[in-house]
């Protein structure tokens, strides 16, 4: 990258100042130096030629811009609150300052926020909140929200005990996710029922409908009577899990997130079929997306010689996610919606007595996306500011 500057723009004391190099240009300011490459600056140019007016969206196609694409002239207005560049293609971009000081990438990528994870002694109680809370004010709802995107768990209490009533739930705070099956599901004790978590038995810790490439990124759980003896619920972070498990047994994370598991769950007339790790990361390495179904998985097909590494692998991770170390078990009572980030908690429960009262569950699922986007919609800063300064 060339450090020779070719257009310095003069302004007062006090106020920003600019200079340009062959790809990128430096704006000196009160709290340091910011450098954008000329090419993004071209592609972010917010005039009515370049940009959807009421939306923002592009009108530039990017590839189109010219690979040799630099400033001809570049000025600072006298109160230093924008910028105006003239471009070797004849076009004209004018910035504000305060913008391009937000979208500054020079000393890096944004931070994110990280998810707190938890183990049993992390989480003392799971959030826990009104329903008339929840659904009827925007501190209470976006308090839940939080909970979710930070813990990946959270508890509505006083939830109607009607039919559908997770449903509308749902409907309040974002969109249901349409499976295979039915959109809201019955959970029931019956013998006979084809599921497991239709009979008394203990549920493992595990996430729902692994056997989709992308499983439903969060379920919510209405408890509409539970009045049956044990049959506790219980949550396991399966991030806290598994970054313990990638600090003390590198080999079987490594492991875990090459080789894949196929998952099945299918009814009478419906199936659900997908192959992929248990654990997947993004481009940095993060953990997106953590699948575990015991009671799903089919038949391992690996290589010869990554079928005892798998199984290695697999039974640490599991014997994790069965200890008390990590699983919180709490009794939920009717009237009770757990929420549960699909992608990251799993849920489960004890074994019940089903002639000690009757247990009756509805769950739908949702996106974590439309949640998130649920909450920026509630703060405000869903809708980006313009980057313009002034008349263009």
């Amino acid at each position: 990258m060339s450090q020779v500057a070719r257009h310095p723009a003069a302004t007062a004391p006090g106020r920003p100042t600019v200079e340009t190099y062959d790809d990128h240009l430096a704006l000196r300011h009160a709290a340091g130096t910011s450098a954008f490459h000329h090419v993004w600056l071209r592609d972010n140019c917010g005039c009515g030629e370049c940009r959807v007016a009421q939306s923002g969206e592009r009108r530039l196609f990017t590839p189109t811009i010219q690979d040799d694409i630099a400033p001809v002239g570049v000025d600072v207005d006298p109160d230093g609150s924008a910028l105006d560049i003239d471009w070797n293609d004849g076009h004209h971009t004018r910035f504000s300052v305060a913008w391009l000081l937000e979208h500054d990438y020079s000393s890096g990528p944004r931070s994110r926020s990280e998810p707190l994870l938890w183990d049993a002694a992390g989480l003392a109680e799971v959030p826990t909140f009104d329903h008339a809370d929840v659904v009827g004010t925007t501190a209470g709802q976006l308090a839940y929200l939080h909970a979710v995107r930070d813990r990946g768990v959270a508890v509505v209490r006083g939830t109607p005990s009607r039919e559908g009533e997770v449903e509308r739930f749902a409907e309040t705070i974002g969109h249901v996710r349409e499976t295979a099956f039915e959109r809201v599901h019955n959970v029931r004790h019956d013998p006979l029922g084809y599921n497991v978590a239709h009979t008394s038995f203990e549920l493992k810790p595990h996430t729902d409908l692994p056997s989709y490439h992308w499983p439903p990124s969060i379920q919510l759980l209405h408890f509409l009577v539970n009045e049956a003896t044990g049959g506790e619920s219980t949550v396991t972070d399966g991030w806290a899990v598994v970054a313990d498990l990638r600090r003390e047994d590198p080999e079987a994370f490594e492991v875990l997130t090459r080789i894949p598991v196929t998952f099945q769950l299918f009814s009478a007339d419906e199936d659900t079929y997908a192959t992929a790790p248990i654990i997947q990361l993004d481009t940095e390495g993060r953990v997106t997306t953590f699948r575990f179904s015991n009671q799903l998985a089919q038949p391992l097909h690996a290589s010869f010689e990554d079928v005892g590494a798998f199984y290695r692998a697999y039974r640490a991770l599991g014997r994790r996610i069965d200890s008390d170390r990590y699983k919180v078990a709490f009794r939920t009572r009717s009237g009770d919606l757990l929420t549960v980030h699909g992608h990251r908690v799993m849920h489960g429960r004890l074994a019940f007595d089903p002639a000690s009262g009757d247990r009756h569950l509805q769950d739908v699922y949702m996106e974590y996306d439309d949640l998130m986007a649920r909450r920026r919609v509630l703060m405000g800063g869903h809708v980006p500011a313009p980057a313009t300064g002034g008349d263009a």
